[in-house]
């Protein structure tokens, strides 16, 4: 086939195009990107497409239609093939009036059709002269895949069988090698399994062996299941004398059990006695152990104190002046620690509100969940709400305890370290401290203590202003810093002061005992059970709701809702932060210092917090000491310890006489038995039932089967299984002679496949050896594929080399084809839509005169974007397409 012109309309992007070709030689079609260079050729594929007629409404046919303007698409195409030369063109209009096919025909003689007749027509005339897989093979696509092709189905492989001159010829070879391949088709599948003839003439031979056989089992089956009848009928006495015994076995057992069971159930009493008897007791040896810790306890501290007035009596400071120094000089400073204290109580207070209304919320939710509590688990509540509100341990009374001690060393060091003023009065006189009216009588004399600064102002006569040093000041603002951390662990903890926290404290550990308790009694009273968590909770959160109302004495009204307490507890922090920083701001002042202290005033100070400590210490164990024995006395506790143990050790006694009991009947023994003998008499009716029911079942069959008249089945089921297997030996012969037939054509083909390879290697070989060396060589596979390639003495499968050699020995073979099938007109145009991309520019130059050599004798079109890349195809004519102004597709 040969292309002379297309021409297309309203096509897509292409408002109008003509493009002539050299129907031998080269091509080649230079335009931009989207300029319509591949649309030419899907133009050309759209046409020879015999699905596609031109009222077809398809996907296909919708993308052609231009999108900017309402127009008919149209192609025509001058184009020969064989002895014809024919225009052929169609128009896909919207409408049936609008489209159209034409046909007109030139040579050998001439035709004019239209419509259907253009169409049918037009495709008679292709299926006559060209090989439509021939013509897609010469093809490369712009965008894809680099396939190697293949050309086993085409004509090249009759045109290589003519070259070749094989003996029969080519018309009648195919010939018959399609009847053979027909008779073979009718009994083998093209992997060679059987086709459903013969499969269904064996299924058929199957069935009918099948069917003897199984006349054959029912027969013998029949005298087995006689035979097997009879045995039942004589087991019956036997299994019936089976059942009674076992039944009596298994009532004897069931007896042994139950008494048994008895002594496990008295064991099981006995021992839960002893369980709460060890309870008793060792609740008993620990209230015994508590009170001599509270005695050994009380000891200690007396000792201690002891030690401290020993050390007090050392030591006789004298504080009481330095005291009031100190008191005037802070006053400054504890205007802004006031405001600070007042937010951070007011932020506090604010914080619990909300933390309030949030656990009334929870509450509620859970009360509505859980309603009934046992009376053992108010107790534990109770506990929990006293352990929930007192988060106090051992480490923070120990803090607590060092920044008292703290707060005492500092005021002491700044007593000492301030400024003294003393003012004596010659008569009496009305003084003014810092705007205050201080009035002194004749003889009177006052001291002031100034630890920052201090003016004094004798009405109409005088004003004294007093400063002091840097290092008093310093001093006052360490005794500011220790009472901040002393009210900062307080309010951390709520309580006021150290002895209201040891209190909690003591509180905390009484509740914690008493909570143990009371889980100890819930575990023994519950068993197995468990108390619900949810009802715990719910619980505790009435608790702390309950005890936070009664407790808060603001008065501060509480927030509505918690929305509204959490808004205020924000607000409340913003204001804080500015009041800390203005007491930071008045800190600054005050970090100035005075002398410092005299180690001996020092450690009186601290001699002193320590011995108030030990006293109060000392007060706490007295009073806890006293408080226990006024509930229990010494003596009763040791009574109590005794009693207790009296009855566990008679508790442990009885216990093992019940276990002793227990043992000697051996229980599991004895249940083992029962199970066993359980087993065996339901095995023993399950026996004699079965008996029964198969003996039935087997009368019933064998009644039933000697109504059917088995033998005279057998035989008709004899006589048609030979006929089956005669007609399908028949069969089978024909399929065998058939397959022989084709085995034996097939490779005498392989051997004429061997002959005409040769030509088309040649011709590979040659127009390769253009583009590489004379090394160059290739191997064809018995598709007409290239398999191996071989340069410069290494050969490598075709899959193995480059995307760019690849690329070119497609071309070539596609190149070596054409030559090949095209001398007379026959075969088709070479068409390379932007093909080469991946060659480098000496490859290129060598490429061009490849295809101008290959070009002499076909018909080659080459549409390309990069004008240069084909510049070396020396015979080429060049088309040049026009840049549209609008999109088209390339």
């Amino acid at each position: 086939m040969r292309i002379h012109r297309i021409t297309l309309h309203n096509y897509a992007g292409v408002d109008h195009a003509v493009v002539s070709f050299d129907t031998r030689g080269v091509t080649v079609i230079e335009g931009d990107n989207e300029a319509g260079k591949s649309t030419i050729v899907d133009a050309l594929d759209l046409l020879l497409d015999r699905s596609v007629r031109d009222r077809s409404s398809t996907k296909r046919t919708r993308l052609i239609r231009p999108v900017h303007r309402d127009a008919n698409p149209q192609v025509e195409a001058d184009i020969s093939t064989g002895p014809y030369r024919f225009v052929f063109s169609k128009r896909w209009g919207k409408t049936n009036s609008a489209n159209s096919t034409t046909l007109e025909v030139t040579a050998p003689r001439r035709e004019q059709l239209t419509g259907d007749e253009a169409h049918d027509r037009a495709y008679e005339i292709l299926d006559e002269t060209l090989d439509a897989s021939l013509l897609r093979a010469l093809q490369v696509h712009q965008g894809t895949e680099l396939l190697l092709p293949s050309f086993g189905n085409t004509e090249l492989g009759a045109a290589l069988d003519a070259a070749a001159g094989s003996v029969a010829s080519v018309d009648g070879h195919d010939d018959l090698w399609t009847a053979i391949e027909a008779e073979y088709n009718e009994y083998w599948t093209p992997t060679g399994r059987p086709r459903a003839a013969l499969a269904e003439s064996q299924r058929q031979v199957d069935n009918a062996e099948s069917d003897v056989a199984s006349l054959e089992v029912q027969l013998r089956e029949m005298e087995s299941d006689a035979d097997a009848a009879a045995r039942l009928a004589d087991d019956e006495e036997r299994l019936a004398e089976a059942v009674v015994e076992s039944t009596e076995t298994r009532d004897e057992c069931r007896r042994q059990v139950e008494a048994a069971e008895a002594l496990e159930n008295d064991l099981q009493s006995r021992q839960a006695e002893l369980d709460r008897a060890d309870d008793d007791r060792r609740r008993a040896l620990d209230d015994q152990q508590q009170r001599t810790a509270l005695v050994d306890d009380l000891e200690r501290r007396e000792a201690a104190l002891a030690e401290l007035n020993a050390q007090a009596e050392q030591s006789a400071p004298v504080l009481t002046a330095a005291q009031r120094h100190r008191d005037v000089a802070e006053t400054a400073w504890n205007a802004a620690r006031q405001r600070l204290d007042e937010m951070q109580q007011a932020s506090i207070l604010a914080d619990r509100d909300r933390e309030h209304l949030r656990q009334i919320i929870e509450a509620h939710q859970f009360r509505e969940r859980h309603q009934r509590l046992l009376e053992s688990q108010r107790q534990l509540d109770a506990a929990d709400a006293v352990i929930e509100a007192i988060n106090l341990t051992e480490d923070d009374i120990s803090q607590i305890e060092l920044a008292e001690r703290t707060l005492i060393e500092a005021r002491a060091a700044a007593q000492a370290g301030s400024a003294t003023v003393t003012a004596t009065a010659l008569s009496d006189v009305a003084l003014t401290i810092d705007g205050a009216a201080l009035p002194i009588a004749h003889g009177d004399q006052r001291v002031l203590h100034v630890a920052d600064q201090v003016e004094i102002t004798v009405p109409d006569m005088l004003r004294i202003t007093v400063a002091a040093g840097v290092e008093a000041r310093q001093l006052a603002s360490d005794v500011s810093e220790a009472t901040a951390e002393l009210s900062r662990l307080c309010d951390l903890a709520g309580v006021a002061g150290l002895a209201e926290a040891r209190v909690a404290r003591q509180r905390r550990v009484d509740a914690e005992r008493e909570r143990h308790q009371a889980r100890e009694a819930m575990k023994r009273d519950l068993a197995d059970l468990t108390t619900d968590e949810i009802a715990s909770r719910a619980e505790r959160l009435a608790t702390r709701v309950s005890a936070y109302a009664a407790e808060r004495d603001s008065e501060t009204p509480l927030p509505a809702d918690e929305r509204t307490a959490t808004r205020a507890a924000l607000d409340l922090h913003d204001e804080l932060e500015k009041c800390q920083a203005q007491f930071e701001s008045a800190e600054d002042a005050l970090h100035s210092a005075r002398e410092a202290l005299h180690t001996e005033e020092m450690t009186h100070a601290a001699l002193g917090a320590t011995l108030e400590a030990a006293q109060q210490a000392m007060a706490d164990a007295e009073r806890r000491l006293t408080s226990a024995r006024g509930q229990v006395s010494d003596e009763e506790l040791t009574k109590r310890v005794a009693s207790t143990d009296a009855i566990a050790r008679n508790a442990q006694i009885t216990r093992n006489s019940a276990q002793s009991l227990l043992e000697a009947s051996d229980i599991d023994s004895l249940r083992s038995r029962l199970s066993n003998a359980e087993a065996a008499a339901d095995r023993a009716r399950a026996q004699q039932k079965t008996n029964r029911e198969r003996h039935r079942e087997l009368l019933i069959s064998l009644e039933l089967r000697g109504e059917r008249g088995l033998g005279a089945q057998l035989d008709a089921a004899r006589g048609h299984r030979d006929q089956c297997t005669a007609e399908h030996r028949s069969l089978n012969e024909r399929a065998s002679a058939a397959k022989l037939l084709r085995d034996v054509f097939e490779r005498q083909r392989a051997e004429a496949q061997q002959r005409y390879r040769a030509p088309y290697e040649r011709q590979v070989e040659q127009f390769g050896r253009i583009v590489y060396d004379s090394s160059f060589e290739v191997e064809v596979n018995d598709d007409l594929g290239i398999a191996r390639r071989t340069l410069a003495g290494v050969t490598l499968d075709a899959n193995q080399l480059s995307t760019g050699a690849r690329e070119q020995l497609g071309i070539i073979a596609r190149l070596a084809c054409a030559a090949i099938v095209s001398p007379d007109g026959g075969g088709a145009p070479v068409v390379l839509d932007d093909a080469l991309g991946w060659s480098d520019p000496s490859r290129l130059q060598r490429m061009g005169a490849a295809i101008t050599a290959a070009s002499r004798d076909c018909q080659v079109i080459i549409l390309t974007c990069t004008p240069g890349r084909y510049a070396h195809v020396g015979t080429a004519k060049v088309v040049n397409l026009p840049t549209s102004p609008r999109p088209k597709r390339d």
